[in-house]
């Protein structure tokens, strides 16, 4: 499976060279459609539109007599193609360039899929319709399906007609690969954003056990604030400014969430994830799991390099 590239040594910002916007039409689509387009015109990418529409079998049988099987598929494909069209023109109007259409007929999830790797995704935005917690738990939802099982960096676009641009750029860090993937990737898309502040959000749940036995207490504090601040100087040049640092103790989610909280104006919050299958997402839980379910802002979840897919 081809996976998103970072130069470990360069720590270098994320090259973006084609994105992948999934698109019904709604009114969530509509606000991921603006953000999609406003990264893809700032950044030179090309942005891909994918739809997909599904009929179930029982409609196809109740409508035959009337209009015919096949008649009844190429119908929803017109309108699915019709609203490609409507998309893409609002899309050049933004001034963005429109790479390709792709109009499946399956599931939304398998189509983003697909057509991701088709395209060489970089980046897969989508819009967050914030299904309440019993409908996730009955049916899920697209953009968590995504997270989840797509190797590529995903941004889910929530909060209407203010959910982007970004004033700041809130990004999780907790030394691992998959954190500091995410976080050059928040800083190249700081760097889109003249006015957007950078902030890396540390959380320490407990202190290891390791450092707890070399060390006193003000000992560790002194040397993981050395490791952030020097982590976050090397993200100074792809950001194009200062990084500010944020400490907190207790459970990274929620560190996060309060970070967005005390700070005004729109946020985007960024995560890495290291992949953790279903059955261990159920039962331990997951920093972007618990976003997904609780926050209303912008978040971009962005795999680990070195992990592999749940």
């Amino acid at each position: 499976m081809e996976v998103l590239s970072l130069d470990e040594k360069l720590g270098g910002p994320v090259t973006l060279r084609n994105i992948l916007l999934a698109t019904d039409g709604s009114t969530a689509a509509h606000w991921a459609l603006r953000a999609a387009a406003d990264l893809a015109r700032r950044s030179g990418a090309a942005l891909h539109l994918v739809t997909a529409y599904e009929f179930a079998p029982s409609s196809v049988l109740a409508y035959a007599p009337y209009i015919g099987p096949d008649s009844a598929w190429d119908a929803f494909e017109a309108d699915a193609r019709k609203l490609l069209d409507d998309e893409r023109a609002r899309v050049v109007e933004l001034g963005a360039f429109v790479g390709s259409l792709h109009v499946a007929r399956e599931p939304a999830f398998n189509a983003v899929m697909d057509v991701a790797s088709t395209v060489s995704a970089d980046l897969i935005v989508i819009g967050s319709r914030e299904l309440d917690r019993l409908k996730r738990l009955a049916v899920g939802s697209v953009s968590e399906r995504v997270v989840h099982s797509v190797h590529r960096p995903v941004l889910i676009i929530r909060g209407g007609p203010g959910s982007w641009p970004p004033a700041q750029v809130i990004v999780g860090f907790d030394k691992s690969g998959a954190s500091k993937d995410a976080a050059r990737f928040a800083a190249t898309i700081t760097h889109l954003y003249q006015d957007a502040a950078l902030v890396l959000v540390a959380a320490d749940p407990m202190r290891s056990v390791s450092e707890d036995r070399f060390l006193t207490p003000d000992e560790a504090v002194q040397s993981e604030q050395g490791q952030l601040e020097a982590f976050a100087k090397t993200l100074e040049p792809i950001a194009g400014r200062s990084v500010d640092i944020v400490r907190a103790v207790g459970d990274p989610a929620d560190a996060l969430l309060a970070c967005g909280d005390e700070r005004p104006g729109t946020n985007l919050t960024v995560v890495g994830t290291r992949g953790l299958g279903a059955v261990r997402r159920l039962f331990l839980g997951s920093v972007s799991t618990r976003l997904l379910h609780s926050g209303h802002a912008a978040l971009l979840v962005v795999p680990g390099h070195e992990t592999s897919a749940s």
